[in-house]
């Protein structure tokens, strides 16, 4: 066996640790997240060692950064493949993000090489933390989001060490993993000649990069109060089981389960009751026998005959102090003449159209109705991709939530207003609680209590739950707002403002409960300021590069014209 061949196997094991150990740092696999201040180690060092080898010829080094990121993805995300669907669908649902993610985290280490042709060592280390970054930042916005790999999500099991996201949001943790790994890579494991330390010198400036944020955090922990009001809140957590029941059964009989939850815990004190995701699933039909049509069921045109809304009211009747708060499967009939949405469907042999929707249903105490549409869709399953430019291919889409195709959003961020109690209640359906600065800006707009209902159950008791669970933790620091969760097969709970998670219930458990939640309405820095280190991370960018195509072309012209 040749040296050469040897030595790439070591910088393939070299990637692969790193993987590894993002692996065994993420919530639900490995959960030992202080780890993550060192995953990237091993990858910087393997570039070292690829460099050594090729004796900077040139040659690649992005595939053995697929190694790792691929290790990442996949050790951290094989429950997608847990869905139980037809072996082709578990297949695309289960690869596709896994594979698609691989590859969009090798831009910015692409990114890096190239600047470190143009730009040298330091710039190139430069260029990796804002393009990263950055790639953070668009990874929340556009049609293939997912923002699940987030770096700073890590600690969202360990919400003591990150108190301090109420000024930074997620993307602060990730700048701090990153100084932190640059920092003992360029000064302890390879330093340069011309910026290397003495011993001495090195270890106060790691114990200061790792202890004073932590020790910041750990101070805003144990001197953080719950501020505003408190109310109590019901929170029910039905156990439908979303394959074998959620879609096939009785509508009414379901909802009536639920309610009967509710009535367990409620009290004369509660001013809330929270349901799950897709809690509603009365199906919209049309009579057409009339010269105008007529509306069953969850249209959004006329909710107030639905016989679903008459089961809440009736409820609300006999509890009218409360509000309720529900998920549901509702859809909008467009009339003649209405522009229609590219998310738009049509009614076959009819002329007609409508919009589906995932959306929460609020009923307030002073008997009107209000409703909000899931706005962050997951490509894929509830939306396919850049439809406007590609056309009408939502048919493509996964059915995983008893709609198939593409669903409507609304651009609005709404608040959800209870008068009576004070209550203004931020809706985050599912994978919005995912999307730190989407929930600010419903925050910013009066929220000031937030409810996560989502429907899990269809990755079963794997880890893929448990780390949807500690994205509310975030949430609830990024805010400093109170969280009700209601999740079908579970997991709910209520999160208090420093993100602790109280009374957790069990998976595959029928039940309800309730909490005493603060309503606060001060904002803190991140709400007011939005994903300010995402927005900078661009500009940052566009600058880093510039500045390496200037260098590149003066260098070019002194090699032609000197």
């Amino acid at each position: 066996m040749s040296s050469g061949i040897l030595l790439r196997r070591h910088v393939a094991a070299w990637a692969v640790l790193s993987g590894i150990l993002w692996a065994l740092a993420w919530p639900g696999i490995g959960g030992v997240a202080p780890l993550a201040l060192i995953a990237w180690l091993p990858l910087l060092h393997a570039e070292v060692l690829h460099d050594r080898r090729t004796k900077g010829r040139g040659r690649a080094f992005v595939p053995y950064v697929l190694l790792t990121v691929l290790t990442w993805n996949a050790a951290t995300s094989w429950w997608f493949f847990g869905v139980s669907e037809p072996l082709t669908t578990r297949l695309v649902s289960g690869l596709s993000p896994m594979l698609v993610n691989s590859v969009l985290m090798l831009v910015p280490w692409w990114i890096k090489r190239v600047v470190r042709k143009w730009s040298g060592d330091q710039w190139s280390m430069v260029a990796l933390v804002v393009a990263w970054t950055a790639f953070e930042h668009i990874h929340h916005q556009w049609d293939l989001k997912w923002p699940w790999f987030t770096m700073g999500n890590v600690f969202g099991a360990m919400p003591a060490l990150v108190q301090w996201y109420e000024w930074t949001g997620v993307l602060g943790g990730s700048l701090w993993i990153w100084s932190v790994v640059l920092w003992v890579h360029a000064r302890i494991i390879h330093p340069a000649p011309a910026t290397a330390l003495p011993i001495r010198g090195r270890w106060p400036v790691l114990a200061a990069l790792v202890l004073v944020p932590v020790g910041t955090s750990l101070l805003l922990f144990f001197t953080h109060t719950e501020k505003g009001t408190r109310v109590e809140v019901v929170i029910v957590q039905p156990n439908i089981d979303p394959y074998g029941q959620k879609f096939h059964e009785d509508p009414m009989v379901q909802l009536d389960t639920m309610l009967a939850l509710a009535e367990r815990a409620i009290t004369p004190r509660t001013r809330l009751v929270v349901m799950p995701e897709t809690a509603l699933q009365e199906e919209a039909t049309l009579d057409l026998r009339s010269a105008q049509p007529v509306l069953h069921g969850l249209w959004e045109n006329d909710l107030g005959s639905s016989a679903s809304v008459a089961r809440l009211r009736a409820f609300q009747q006999r509890h009218p102090d409360a509000a309720l708060m529900t998920g549901m499967s509702s859809a909008h009939l467009f009339h003649n003449g209405e522009e229609l949405p590219v998310t738009a469907r049509g009614i076959e042999g009819t002329g007609l159209w409508y919009e589906a929707y995932n959306a929460a249903l609020f009923l307030p105490t002073d008997g009107s109705l209000h409703h909000y549409h899931k706005s962050k869709l997951v490509a894929g399953v509830e939306m396919m991709p850049f439809e406007a430019i590609l056309g009408k291919l939502s048919a493509l889409s996964v059915d995983l939530g008893g709609v198939s195709g593409s669903l409507g959003t609304q651009q609005e961020r709404s608040v959800l207003h209870d008068p009576a109690s004070g209550i203004a209640l931020v809706p985050a359906i599912c994978y919005e609680s995912v999307f730190g600065e989407h929930v600010g800006a419903h925050v910013v707009n009066g929220g000031n209590l937030i409810a996560i209902i989502t429907n899990d159950g269809w990755w079963g008791d794997s880890p893929g739950p448990v780390q949807h669970l500690t994205f509310a933790s975030l949430r609830a620091i990024e805010q400093r707002r109170c969280i009700a969760r209601s999740a079908n097969t579970g997991i709910s709970c209520w999160v208090d403002q420093r993100g602790v998670v109280h009374d957790a219930t069990d998976w595959w458990t029928a039940t309800a409960f309730h909490a005493d939640l603060a309503m606060n309405e001060e904002l803190t820095l991140y709400a007011r300021t939005g994903d300010l280190i995402g927005h900078s991370a661009l500009v940052a960018l566009a600058m880093v590069l510039g500045w390496s195509v200037v260098r590149a072309a003066r260098s070019r012209y002194r090699q032609t014209h000197c």
